[in-house]
């Protein structure tokens, strides 16, 4: 695999290689060691491969979302099989259609399935199904095997998914709640015409906050899949000295961060245990509180100052945070203030976006 490669590299020109991003199959790992050994061949290994292999996010956040699903509530596995009689023959999706007729169901979007591996089509699929729960409940009327069905074809996993029963469309609502936390961030974190590298710190932070939050939730079911998936987590992020330090310098680099944000977040994450009550706070996640608690943290320490450029770009304010907030505009208006920083600047920022658009 790392010939291959290589072989791409020279077909492009590609001369200098930063990082690559994989996921974390172990074939990978052998394969980065080689290629940072052809890169030292080359002389072309920057700081000797020190930051060469990033692991891919979006495949980290699927490994601890699968780990906490691995023993998937019943009702999900019944509107897993649901989905599937209904859309194994022409008939049946007439008969369903005429029952969203009856129930005067106007939802467009079309019974889809999901791949069980995949959690992010799950979470697809079951928001499309809480549209038909009235469509399903009359559909069991008017077929006489689809009961049957759910009582005696085996799932995935072997057993059998059952009759539905009063509480699974309520289970349902809440899997989508928690569910739609990490589809959203994995979406935050997977563009590939946008830089993502600088906000890997908070959303590994945001995550963090979130499983925490749901460690300590009323309802036992949340409670067991977070403690599974807390565990994964802190697998790949439990150890800041592990963790690649182009994370920590991205954000540095990113001026709605800069200094500050980083120890205070790490001090945040591993050095003390934060409580949380209260059903339903880790669903929104537009400004998260890990933000929102470093800017109340800045306007109590205020900034440091300093001659030099570096020095200088530390001890300005942080900028404001918004959803378009474009970081390599910023540092292109900004360059004539700071000329090294922003080409280093181009040069961290830039690692993630022919890395996911490679991926």
């Amino acid at each position: 695999m790392a010939a291959s490669i290589t072989n791409c590299f020279l077909e492009w020109g590609l001369d200098t290689i930063f990082s690559i991003t994989v996921d974390n199959a172990s074939s990978n790992n052998v394969t980065v060691i080689e290629m940072s050994k052809q890169l030292n061949n080359w002389g072309a290994n920057i700081m000797e491969g020190q930051h060469l292999h990033v692991r891919c996010m979006t495949h980290i956040l699927n490994l601890i979302v699968q780990d906490g699903l691995k023993k998937i509530d019943k009702s999900v596995k019944r509107v897993r099989q649901s989905m599937k009689y209904v859309k194994q023959s022409a008939a049946r999706v007439k008969k369903f259609k005429e029952c969203c007729e009856y129930q005067m169901i106007t939802c467009n979007k079309s019974l889809c399935l999901d791949v069980p591996t995949r959690w992010n089509s799950t979470y697809l699929m079951l928001e499309i199904a809480q549209h038909f729960e009235l469509a399903f409940e009359r559909f069991c009327f008017y077929d006489n095997g689809f009961l049957d069905y759910l009582r005696t074809s085996p799932c995935e996993d072997g057993t059998n998914a059952g009759a539905f029963t009063s509480e699974d469309w309520e289970n349902v609502r809440a899997m989508i709640k928690f569910l739609k936390t990490f589809y959203d961030l994995t979406l935050k974190v997977s563009g590939s015409e946008y830089v993502t590298n600088s906000v890997h710190l908070v959303k590994i932070a945001e995550l963090d906050l979130i499983l925490k939050e749901m460690i300590e939730n009323e309802d036992f079911h949340l409670r067991k899949i977070a403690t599974n998936m807390r565990e994964k987590f802190r697998k790949y992020w439990g150890d800041p000295k592990k963790m690649n330090k182009m994370i920590f310098i991205s954000s540095v680099l990113d001026p709605r961060n800069k200094l500050e944000y980083v120890p205070f977040e790490i001090v945040d994450m591993f050095g003390k245990k934060i409580g949380n009550n209260g059903y339903g706070n880790f669903q929104r996640r537009d400004l998260m509180r890990t933000k929102q608690q470093f800017e109340k943290h800045k306007e109590i320490s205020g900034g440091s100052s300093s001659k030099s450029e570096l020095g200088k770009y530390l001890a300005e304010e942080i900028e404001p945070d918004s959803k378009n907030f474009d970081i390599l505009g910023w540092w292109k208006i900004n360059e004539p203030r700071f000329p090294i920083l922003a080409e280093m600047a181009r040069d961290v920022l830039a690692i993630l976006i022919s890395s996911v658009a490679s991926e």
